[in-house]
């Protein structure tokens, strides 16, 4: 028996109507539906509406090839809507062969062939950057990009991108490098006052600042407009690993911090070596009436999306259970082979402090040759 077809005719609505169906929707996948419905509709709602609320971050998995026998490269990306337990399946041919080096208010970065760009999964909008061997820098040595940031949505003035470097030559010893250009910049600046070889362990970028921890514990913030550098009076405690068969190490990672406070937030976990288990997770918070760094245990509607380079810190009133408790996320994998394969989620207690595995039915277990998954924030922007 043939379909019916609706007796409405959708695309005779007037655009104004439309317009005002689109501030309706309160989600991306929603409005991205909606310009999908017609012609009529896709040129009376723009691609680059901004009356959306921020959304949750989407955990990307990425898939490659690399654990398939027998197939062809192809570039295609899982993204689990955690609250809402949904999967959404991209093939994205632009990211194929190219290194996914971070994800930051809802772009990608990617790196190939010496050059960056900033890549939107859910528009498909491409910026480029100058590539690093642009003059006055002419970075010609070997290197790998080991993390990239955003500062801001890369629409809004000042976005600021900034690179870690990994450098190997045949002279030095393999350390990091920072770099950062905005968006129309023809060069990368360098941070040579914060790069000493070896000692960075991390950072992250807020407004216009760009903060440091060394492998000492010492957090720093680069100000980008005048290049001054502020060196914080207190370290956080950080025991690193001191040799393969270590029982314990920190991993310590920083992230962008609450929108009232420039200061980033520190999150440190200890790892179990034998097990790659998260033993314990404490997030730290400076207070600067008291010049000191102290644990935070209740950060109200903000959640924490962590992972080892890629965390996102952000208010979400969405999710079908109420919460009672802070929360933080933080992404399970497990060896397959020689790949790394997800596993599940971990939703971590902030006061109590228990653990509590999450796997998710929608996700296949996926093999991510290209890259290990990060949380991300879907924009349409």
């Amino acid at each position: 028996m043939a379909r019916q077809r609706s007796k409405w005719d959708w695309a005779g609505l007037p655009p104004e109507l439309v317009t005002i169906i689109g501030k309706k929707v309160t989600t991306n996948t929603e409005y991205t539906r909606l310009r999908s419905v017609c012609k009529a509709w896709r040129r009376a709602l723009s691609p680059y509406t901004r009356h959306l609320p921020r959304q949750a971050p989407w955990l990307m998995v990425p898939i490659n090839a690399l654990g398939r026998e027998g197939h062809e490269d192809i570039a295609e990306l899982v993204f689990y809507d955690r609250f809402r337990s949904k999967t959404h399946r991209f093939r994205l041919p632009y990211i194929s062969g190219k290194h996914i080096c971070g994800c930051s208010h809802g772009w990608l970065i990617l790196e190939h062939d010496r050059k960056v760009s900033v890549f939107n999964p859910i528009t498909q909008i491409s910026i480029y950057p100058p590539p690093f061997d642009a003059p006055p820098t002419h970075l010609n040595q070997i290197f790998f990009v080991e993390k990239a940031i955003l500062s801001c949505n890369p629409y809004e003035d000042g976005c600021i991108i900034v690179v870690g470097f990994k450098f190997q030559n045949t002279h030095l010893p393999t350390h990091k490098e920072l770099r950062f250009c905005r968006i129309g910049d023809t060069h990368w600046t360098g941070l040579k006052t914060l790069n000493e070889p070896g000692k960075l362990l991390d950072f992250t970028c807020h407004k216009k600042f760009i903060y440091t921890i060394s492998k000492k514990g010492e957090v720093s913030g680069y100000d980008t407009q005048d290049q001054s550098v502020r060196t914080f009076p207190s370290k956080i405690k950080y025991r690193p690993s001191y040799g393969r068969y270590s029982p314990f190490r920190d991993e310590i990672n920083l992230l962008e911090g609450d929108s009232e406070s420039n200061e980033p937030l520190v999150v440190k976990y200890t790892l179990k070596d034998n097990t790659l288990e998260r033993s314990k997770i404490t997030v730290y918070k400076w207070f600067g009436d008291m010049q000191n760094w102290y644990q935070v245990f209740n950060k109200g509607k903000r959640v924490i999306f962590f992972n080892e380079e890629h965390s996102i810190n952000l208010q979400v009133e969405e999710g079908p259970e109420k919460r009672q408790e802070n929360e933080l996320y933080n992404y399970v994998t497990r060896k397959v082979g020689k790949e790394i394969a997800f596993a599940g989620i971990n939703l971590v207690y902030f006061k109590s402090g228990m653990v509590v595995l999450q796997k998710p039915r929608t996700i296949e277990e996926l093999v991510t040759g290209s890259g290990c998954p990060m949380w991300i924030t879907p924009s349409l922007i």
